[in-house]
């Protein structure tokens, strides 16, 4: 009977086509589910591009993990960092000093995070020293060999006190220097609203007067409108640290031997008062927001589908009513209920798996087309400044496998339907 079912499908499917309402239902079934398909798998690569493409920038521009003291001074990181880069899993590790300031070029004023790193080691836990477009991250330890055009600063920006002559080099993201509307060579002022220095127990503020020497660019807005990079030295006394930093940097052979990898340094540094704490937590609710809404617009899109399928529903009743006399003939010669209800699923199906075929086909047209041009985006909301896109198994499948699903449960209604028609209701008036 099996046979039967697909010989029989296949012939409704072919003959009736040639009733030219029931072919134009059938297209419109089918362009509709394509669409719905092409803009769904669409969608949903484009949510993967943000997040991929997200996940390898900060892979690139900041450290896989931070090795940080829970109690007391940071003091003996170099003893840290040597037992660190010790472990064969270990690619890299560098001390570095965190903190928020305002930075001001006398013009404008924004906020930003201070990073006084190892310009000789950083760049084993970072790739920023390879993205600078303006200038050499070498400048930052060895600034004579930068000749720079000296520009003078404000001197109302002045007003904490500190040494005019010395001026340290620092390095900033390019739409931080397009904000405060600077240049390489340019002369800003930084002011940390917290040190070690304190007064009657309080941190008081302290401003220093940084050269920019470099510019960087990563293509992520967030880290080139905040980002400030600095050597080490430069920053423990600009911000009273003496001889200690915030956290030490890592970067592992293997990203996906993260875990195993803590476990091997949380050995080797001793345990408390020593704490990791990996790139997946400093970033969790950033992409915790973009897994959820990716997982929204799948479900809000899957309507559409939805909406789709009720064109194949429309279709198999027209057919079944078309088709009444030829169902009950089927019926008086023994076939079953079964049978029948089989030919009009397959006859669902098939409108399903072209429309499905024909959407996956189109939408990964539609990918590479938004892939090439390079849709512009603003970075200042979007993160990155073009449309990212990235095609992969976990978008095409859910959707085919969703589309699939659909088609075949709207195909119940009119199978059934079909499958109670008796022989004498068929063959009444013939």
């Amino acid at each position: 009977m099996s046979e039967l079912s697909r010989f029989i499908a296949l012939r409704y499917f072919v003959k009736g086509r040639e009733k030219s309402t029931l072919s134009l239902i059938s297209l419109i079934s089918v362009i509709g589910l394509a669409l719905a398909v092409a803009s769904l798998i669409t969608i949903l690569s484009v949510m993967d591009g943000f997040i991929i493409q997200m996940k390898e920038t900060i892979l690139k521009t900041t450290s896989h993990a931070n090795v940080y003291k829970v109690l007391g001074s940071f003091e003996n990181y170099e003893d840290i960092s040597q037992k660190i880069n010790s472990l064969p899993e270990i690619k890299g590790a560098s001390p570095v000093i965190f903190n928020e300031v305002l930075v001001s070029s006398g013009k404008m004023i924004s906020g930003g995070l201070m990073n006084g790193v190892d310009p000789k080691s950083f760049g084993s836990v970072s790739d920023v020293p390879g993205m600078i477009v303006e200038g050499d991250f070498i400048c930052l330890s060895e600034p004579e060999k930068c000749v720079e055009i000296e520009k003078e600063p404000d001197p109302l920006s002045d007003f904490l006190g500190e040494d005019p002559e010395i001026i340290p080099p620092v390095i900033i993201g390019r739409d931080m220097a397009q904000k405060l509307k600077v240049e390489k060579g340019a002369v800003i002022t930084v002011v940390s609203p917290k040190s070690r220095q304190k007064v009657d127990g309080n941190p008081v503020p302290v401003s220093m007067h940084f050269k920019i020497v470099g510019i960087f660019d990563t293509g992520l807005h967030d880290y080139d409108s905040r980002y400030i990079y600095a050597a080490l030295d430069d920053i423990q006394n600009f911000l009273q640290f003496g001889d200690s930093v915030s956290f030490v940097s890592i970067r592992v052979e293997n990203i996906n031997r993260l875990d195993d990898t803590k476990h091997a340094i949380q050995k080797v540094v001793g345990g408390f008062p020593y704490a990791i704490q990996d790139w997946q937590d400093m970033h969790k609710t950033t992409f915790r927001f973009l897994q959820l809404q990716k997982i929204v617009m799948f479900i809000i899109l899957l309507f559409i589908i939805l909406v789709a399928s009720f064109g194949i529903i429309t279709t198999l009743i027209m057919l079944v009513i078309t088709k009444t006399g030829e169902i009950s003939i089927l019926r008086a010669i023994g076939a079953t209920k079964g049978t029948i209800i089989k030919i009009f699923m397959i006859d669902g199906f098939i409108i399903g798996v072209t429309g499905t075929v024909a959407g996956s086909l189109l939408s990964v047209i539609m990918c590479i087309i938004l892939d090439n041009i390079r849709f512009p985006l603003s970075k200042e909301i979007y993160f990155f400044s073009s449309l990212p896109v990235e095609m992969s198994f976990f978008s095409f499948f859910p959707v085919i496998a969703s589309s699939l699903a659909i088609t075949l449960l709207s195909t119940l209604y009119p199978s059934i339907k079909a499958a109670g028609i008796t022989p004498v209701e068929g063959l009444r008036y013939d």
